[in-house]
């Protein structure tokens, strides 16, 4: 069987364009399997395959494929395996960066899924999930968090001590352990979440202009970090409220209702932000991601082409770019990335044809 290989990260650091993140899902990939390590050297070895690659004209449903395979020593019976707990070392490019914190990087495995997590020495644990995964961690003290394609969690190795604070990237969900002595706080960016044991969903994108935070039971405040370091105006969430805090304009939003006249009901404060009041906000759909299913609701194609490429590890490309704004609503559950892509294509009332070349998805009208 062929193995999932990302194609676009191997074009990305042969063209020296890939990011240090980039680099980091790269060395996890190669050191998941044999199969892939001896794919990656054979890659990187080979003048003929790194110039294919870079120049687009990959295929490996050619003989191209068969070649790379034919060169690598493999018994055909031969089985892979990956332990539970594995040293890796980063390649020169990510390494460079990550000595300046002397860390050591160690990749774990979940049963809900692949779980990249490196000790600091400096005093900090740090879990990524690569695009593509959703990862799943307990805490010392026992709360449970789960982690969204893309999103990053790092907290003190003395978390738990004294106070419980984390930092997270992305978005990810929380189910906190009560304990009225400590509270659990999330840093997100530019906002600072207080919980007094609950369960709430935060969404921090770095490249994403709102931060998201859906409280499903339970009690927690939002607070705004301003540039200079000082905390905003603490602001308290009920369940089934969602707080939006928009980068740039400094606004912040408390949602909990359906979609009603929200101009009517926005109210501004001297120390801006302003407030939006909602009901029936449906928190369900918020933690959907963390079982495996994506769910979207009159999303234009441009939104949620966002959710797609990192839910599959894809990149999609608008050849034509009226199809950014073709509407859909609907879910994904285990479909492939085939089935998702075809699904929407059925579904659309506009006619779009697209075409997937690896990792990559090209969208264009007929």
């Amino acid at each position: 069987m062929r193995p999932d290989i990302p194609w676009n990260l191997f074009t990305k650091k042969l063209r020296k364009e890939i990011s240090e993140i980039e680099e980091l899902e790269l060395e996890f990939w190669r050191s998941k399997a044999e199969l892939n390590r001896l794919i990656y050297e054979e890659v990187f070895s080979n003048e003929r395959f790194m110039s294919l690659i870079i120049n687009g004209k990959w295929d490996d449903n050619s003989r191209q494929w068969q070649h790379l395979l034919s060169r690598i020593e493999q018994p055909a019976t031969r089985k892979y395996s990956v332990s539970k707990r594995r040293l890796v070392y980063l390649s020169s490019a990510a390494a460079a960066v990550f000595l300046l914190m002397t860390l050591s990087l160690t990749f774990y495995y979940t049963s809900f899924s692949r779980l990249m997590k490196e000790q600091v020495s400096e005093g900090s644990t740090y879990i990524f999930s690569p695009r593509g995964q959703r990862t799943s961690v307990i805490l010392p003290d026992s709360t449970k968090v789960w982690l969204n394609s893309e999103s990053s969690l790092r907290y003190s190795t003395d978390y738990n001590h004294k106070v419980r604070e984390v930092t997270t990237s992305g978005e990810a969900f929380f189910e906190v352990h009560k304990n009225p002595d400590k509270p659990f706080y999330v840093l997100a960016n530019e906002v600072r979440v207080k919980v007094y044991g609950t369960s709430f969903n935060v969404k921090a994108f770095p490249d994403e202009n709102r931060i998201e935070t859906t409280l499903i039971e339970g009690k927690l405040s939002v607070t705004p970090i301003k540039s200079h370091g000082e905390p905003g105006r603490e602001i308290f969430l009920k369940p089934n409220e969602k707080c939006i805090y928009v980068r740039g304009t400094k606004e912040m939003r408390l949602e909990s209702g359906e979609k009603s006249s929200a101009v009517n009901e926005s109210r501004e404060t001297n120390t801006n932000p302003k407030f939006i009041i909602r009901k029936n906000i449906s928190t369900a759909v918020e933690a959907q991601w963390k079982n495996g299913k994506m769910i979207f609701e009159d999303e234009s194609f441009d939104e949620l082409a966002v959710k797609l490429e990192r839910w599959y590890d894809v990149k999609i490309h608008f050849v034509d770019s009226g199809i950014r704004n073709y509407k859909f609503t609907g879910s994904f559950n285990k479909e492939t990335v085939n089935q998702a892509m075809e699904a929407l294509k059925l579904s659309s009332q506009k006619s779009y044809e697209y075409e997937i070349v690896f990792r990559d998805i090209y969208l264009k009208t007929k």
